[in-house]
Parts: structure tokens; sequence; C-alpha cells
């Protein structure tokens, strides 16, 4: 699977490219939703994992939209601390799953739809 991991923290985001590369996933990242953009032009990924704070929640809204736009048929799983961020908005919708901060790496496996056989 090709997953594409958006977060502006380099901690954050280096070790979930960590996780899913040594389950045998090609792993492509991006710290902003401009290099997103991008990747998602060259790598046509399975999967995008993303914050939603991009530094702010606005530009993790504005990629979702971008990506039901583009990339409808691509799960899409948001990461948030902060998960008011999406109550009520219609951004909710376009994410397959939405998961709170700190996550368990069997969740977001699950999630990504990764321990499908």
């Amino acid at each position: 699977m090709h997953v594409l991991v958006v977060d502006d923290d380099a901690v954050g985001r280096d070790l979930r490219r960590m996780v899913l590369e040594q389950r045998g996933h090609h792993v492509a990242t991006a710290a902003d939703t401009v290099a997103a953009r991008a990747c998602l032009g060259e790598a046509s990924p399975d999967a995008v994992l993303m914050d939603l704070r991009l530094p702010h929640a606005e530009d993790g809204l504005a990629l979702l939209r971008f990506l039901h736009e583009t990339a409808p048929a691509v799960r899409v799983v948001v990461l948030s601390g902060f998960e008011e961020d999406l109550g009520g908005r219609v951004e909710r919708g376009f994410a397959s799953a939405v998961l709170s901060k700190p996550v368990r790496t069997e969740r977001l496996i699950e999630a990504l739809g990764m321990n499908r056989t």
C-alpha cells in the first residue's frame, strides 16, 4: 500500500513513516498542504494519514476538501488532538476515520485499512 503522511510535526511524521515502512508499506511524507498536493500528483497514494492542524485547522480542512474533490477514492485518516475542529463541519464526512492523538499503532493500521487480507 502507498501512504502519504502529512504532518507539520517532523517527529510525529517520521515516527509514523517508520512504523508504516516497517510493515512493508511505501510511504511519502509532506510537512504542509503545498507539499501534500505535490505528493498527490506524483505518488497516487492509496491512503492519506494527516494531521488536522497544519499548523492551523483551516489548513487541514482545506486539504480535506481538496482530497475530496480530486481524489475521492483515496482513504483519508485524520489524526487530531482537537476533534472539535471537525465538529459539525461538512469536511468530517470527507474522512474515512478521525482518530484522537495519541493513537495506538494497531488502531491506526486498522483505520488505514492495512490489516485487510
